[in-house]
This record gives C-alpha cells, structure tokens and sequence, in this order.
C-alpha cells in the first residue's frame, strides 16, 4: 500500500477502472459506511485491539502510521462504483484522509491518498 507517489495533490480521484494496484476497500458488501470504513483502516493499518472504533481514535492512530514514515507514501483506497455509499460518513473519512495529509506536510513528509471509485457519484472530493 504504500509507495512513492507521483502527483502533487495531496489527495485525488481516480477511475475504478484505472486501479492496477493493491487497494484498501473501503467499501463492504456493496456498503460503505463509517463502522465499515474505521474497520477497513483498523485492517490496513493494523491498528491494536485497544482502537476505540471513532475517528478520533482512528486519527491518532494514522497520525502514529505517519510518524514512522522514512520516504514519500502513496495510500491508494478503493470504492467499488455499484456500492450504497454513506455520504456523511465517506465526507468523514474524507476530511481525516486531508487531515492526516495536512499533518504529514507540517512534518515535511511527502504522503498522498488516491481513492479509485466514482467521485461525482458520491458526491465528495470532486
């Protein structure tokens, strides 16, 4: 999941059909909402067992991911484009992905997020 990235963005929105590479689902059964989104982070970023299942806890925790970061990162996500999609809760996750990237910069670490799913149909980012 995490390589050198090649854009300058700090987060963008790519096809789902341009996806080439490993990618955390954020989505679940064609359902995408926020249990399954802290569950798809607790899954990819190994949180421990103590994680408080909240964004708060899920920031502190990426915050930590970041902090061990020796290089440039790319974070890539996915959302399959037939799934029920909670916008409040994908806006959420959303505004943790630019927070933890706003974060990244202060400590002049190079970290990107590509999300690859239809942005206009979930109506965030785009």
């Amino acid at each position: 999941m995490t390589t050198a990235p090649d854009q300058s963005a700090p987060i963008t929105w790519q096809p789902r059909h341009q996806l080439d590479q490993p990618a955390v689902a954020l989505d679940a059964n064609g359902r995408l909402n926020k249990s399954i989104l802290l569950q798809a982070l607790c899954g990819a970023f190994n949180f421990p067992a103590y994680f408080g299942d909240n964004w708060d806890a899920a920031y502190d925790l990426l915050l930590d991911h970041v902090d061990q970061l020796s290089e440039p990162a790319l974070w890539r996500f996915s959302i399959e484009d037939a799934s029920e999609v909670d916008e409040a809760d994908l806006a959420d996750w959303f505004q943790l992905m630019m927070d933890v990237c706003t974060y990244a910069s202060s400590r002049e670490i190079q970290l990107r997020v590509e999300i690859y799913g239809d942005a206009l149909a979930c109506g965030v980012g785009s």
